[in-house]
């Protein structure tokens, strides 16, 4: 089953502050992720129940999902 990828604006401004190759790469991954569930994703202790985050080489990626409308927002991408 495949999900919908939202970015949120604080996210599109923040992909597109990075390097291309970098932005490409997070890009697929977070639509690899939506498309088959693949990915390196983990929850915080203090994020809520909907909270994931997608890890993209030394790239973060918070997003969460809405399983209603089968839709994942990207709120933002951040180097850790």
């Amino acid at each position: 089953m495949t999900w919908t990828v939202d970015w949120t604006p604080p996210g599109r401004v923040a992909l597109n502050r990075l390097h291309w190759p970098d932005a490409s790469r997070i890009s697929e991954a977070v639509q690899r992720f939506a498309a088959t569930g693949e990915g390196d994703f983990y929850r915080l202790p203090e994020d809520d129940a909907v909270t994931l985050r997608l890890r993209v080489e030394s790239y973060r990626v918070r997003l969460t999902r809405d399983v209603r409308e089968r839709v994942l927002r990207i709120w933002w991408v951040y180097r850790v």
